[in-house]
């Protein structure tokens, strides 16, 4: 099967989407698919994958996606597509562009959104609308977690079932392989938390949690939080845990390597995830491969695969979390019991279940696609009609124009009987290519559907074609 993945984000960018992307795209290839990336990240980086980058000025991908026209049409006029992937955020402007392309092409479209719409919604809609206009994307939609699938349908009414495909962790990799090191019964705690220190992973507030929770011990209550992780706010939350006076309690690790975290996860007593936008929780499942109880919101992608009192123990609110981590550390004989269940209970989410319940979206969409044909014909099937019609489909549209006011020209192209779409779209670079054979009404708005975009061209007048 050749899949192509669309993501704006990815290697050698560092982030959750990122490493799905890269993880999802190696492992089809080890399964033996001929897999392409197409990213807005122009870096290179050294990959075994065929990545087709976007402009190396990445300002310009992001504002004016069509810029890389020439380079996602390749890519999808080249050979045969089984499925594109997309990859979305909270906004997406690459991957919505390569939807919109392949759509047009009748290729079969499957969408992961892979952040929390929550609050955004509107933000995200109207993103689309203003980057792309009101050309409708045919595509299956799913969502990294139940909570994301949700988000989407009420984001997207009209966008049918939502489906759910988890992100690829390997949690056998993190499962322990001995007896732990870190014994039941001693006298100190052991907490940790992995993630970049951005404002949205609300470590800042988690440390306030931890303010509170020192509150309500004596001074020789022995705790250990360790903070695995770089980020802009390093020195910001350094100054906040001095100010705390919580150095005793809270170390700031940096950027550690996966076996470095594994190690710190096998002698951990509890996994803290603080962020209330935990789309999925990549961290969190990592910690819960490896036998490490969890806590976080119970309105997070974290519901997913943690079952309280089983998996840890999920939280309503910033109270909440307060006052059960103070009743929970002191707790030992429950702290101890989840420990136990966590380690022996297999971890709901694997490789297994992503990969299958990822190919079932991609059949999803080609059934999509068999059920309500191609959206269009593909390029290749446009190619002589455009040769045998561009001319008098110029000569009907300069006509009419000529008659016509401004904002009447799309009404006039939808007349003629041409594959306007295509001819619109590469007629149009050899007009601007070629001033002599401009033509029509200065001041003429049109749509470039394929494009998906508007733009306005100032023609000439007096020109003959």
């Amino acid at each position: 099967m050749r899949i192509v993945h669309a993501a704006d984000s990815f290697a050698p960018d560092v982030g959750g989407i990122e490493r799905q992307v890269e993880a999802l795209a190696l492992a089809q290839q080890a399964e033996g698919h001929d897999v392409t990336v197409i990213t807005a990240v122009g870096d290179k980086c050294d990959l075994p994958l065929n990545v087709h980058r976007g402009l190396k000025t990445r300002w310009l991908t992001v504002a004016f996606p069509w810029l890389n026209h020439k380079m996602v049409a390749r890519v999808l006029d080249d050979k045969h597509i089984d499925v594109i992937h997309a990859h979305f955020t909270v906004i997406s402007p690459i991957a919505i562009y390569i939807v919109r392309a392949a759509s047009k092409r009748g290729i079969p479209v499957a969408v992961t959104v892979h952040s929390v719409w929550w609050k955004v919604g509107i933000a995200t809609r109207l993103s689309s609308l203003l980057f792309f206009g009101p050309a409708r994307m045919r595509a299956i939609y799913s969502g990294v977690s139940s909570v994301v699938a949700g988000h989407v349908a009420r984001t997207l009414p009209k966008a049918g079932a939502i489906s759910v495909v988890p992100n690829l962790v390997d949690v056998d990799w993190w499962a322990p392989t001995g007896a732990p090191k870190h014994r039941t019964g001693v006298s100190e705690r052991r907490l940790v938390l992995v993630g970049r220190l951005k404002k949205r992973k609300h470590i800042v507030e988690f440390i306030d949690i931890m303010a509170r929770v020192r509150a309500k011990y004596t001074a020789d209550a022995r705790i250990s939080v360790s903070i695995v992780g770089e980020g802009p706010r390093r020195q910001d939350l350094q100054e906040q845990i001095n100010r705390f006076g919580l150095n005793d309690w809270v170390n700031l690790l940096g950027h550690r390597e996966p076996e470095q975290i594994r190690h710190l996860l096998h002698e951990a007593d509890l996994f803290i995830a603080p962020s209330r936008q935990e789309a999925f929780g990549i961290a969190a499942l990592e910690a819960r491969g490896a036998g490490v109880p969890v806590m976080g919101y119970r309105f997070t992608g974290l519901i997913d695969f943690i079952q309280t009192d089983t998996e840890g123990v999920l939280v309503v609110d910033e109270d909440d979390m307060v006052n059960t981590l103070a009743k929970l550390l002191v707790d030992r004989e429950r702290l101890d019991r989840l420990k136990v269940t966590t380690k022996q209970q297999q971890p709901s989410v694997t490789i297994k279940n992503a990969m299958n319940a990822t190919y079932a979206l991609y059949r999803r969409a080609q059934l999509e696609i068999d059920t309500r044909g191609s959206a269009r014909p593909h390029r290749s099937s446009c190619i002589q009609r455009r040769r045998n019609h561009a001319p008098q489909a110029w000569r009907t549209i300069a006509r009419r124009c000529r008659n016509s006011g401004p904002g009447r020209l799309r009404a006039v192209v939808h007349q003629v009987d041409v594959d306007v779409d295509q001819l619109v779209n590469d007629d149009l670079c050899c007009l601007f290519r070629s001033p002599a054979r401009q033509v029509g009404i200065e001041g003429i708005e049109f749509d470039c559907s394929l494009s998906s975009f508007r733009c306005k061209v100032v023609l000439h007048r007096g020109l003959r074609f």
